[in-house]
């Protein structure tokens, strides 16, 4: 709770409100006031936010194979095979996709094909900072646009960009019903 109503004491606030110190820069990258909101969200020096983006993805991941019966993997650390498939649907994983047509963006973090009614979803994953949750929901929806076309032109299915974005707090998105 203390993190999400930004009351940590950090160099930021020992300069601002505290008094106590004259440097509010961020001691790791010196790059910005040192917030949570920085520190746990924007810091270029923490790896914590590709870590936050991979166990969200996984979490996703499992929760889809086990939808379509595809094998989970067995644990949280371990990376998800490349290609996932059985009758009802195939579910790629950080999978590169080449095209005839020059794309912004070729490589979600996943792609379902329900083979049963013929859709695919593109999914992209985001841990931003979480007043920024819907600015990334929009670029994660324009970014894949142009794959999200190619693969209805190509596969002949129905397709949908699908971004799942958690704020770093764990703000939620109120559209994440419309997702599902």
């Amino acid at each position: 709770m203390a993190a999400q109503e930004q009351a940590l004491s950090t160099r930021s606030i020992e300069a601002g409100v505290y008094h106590s110190r004259q440097d509010p820069w961020c001691r790791l990258c010196k790059d910005a006031p040192e917030t949570v909101q920085h520190r746990v969200a924007e810091c270029k020096m923490l790896a914590g936010t590709a870590y936050r983006h991979k166990q969200v993805a996984g979490i996703v991941y499992r929760n889809i194979c086990a939808k379509y019966g595809l094998e989970v993997p067995k644990s949280k650390w371990e990376t998800p095979p490349k290609v996932a498939e059985n009758s009802r649907a195939k579910v790629l994983w950080d999978f590169k996709f080449q095209t005839d047509k020059q794309l912004l963006a070729n490589q979600p973090d996943m792609v379902v094909v329900d083979k049963e009614q013929k859709r695919a979803v593109v999914i992209d994953v985001a841990v931003p900072a979480d007043s920024n949750i819907r600015k990334k929901e929009h670029q994660k929806i324009q970014k894949y646009q142009g794959l999200k076309e190619e693969l209805e032109r190509t596969w002949k299915v129905k397709s949908k960009v699908v971004p799942v974005v958690t704020g770093a707090l764990g703000a939620m998105t109120p559209k994440l019903g419309e997702w599902s």
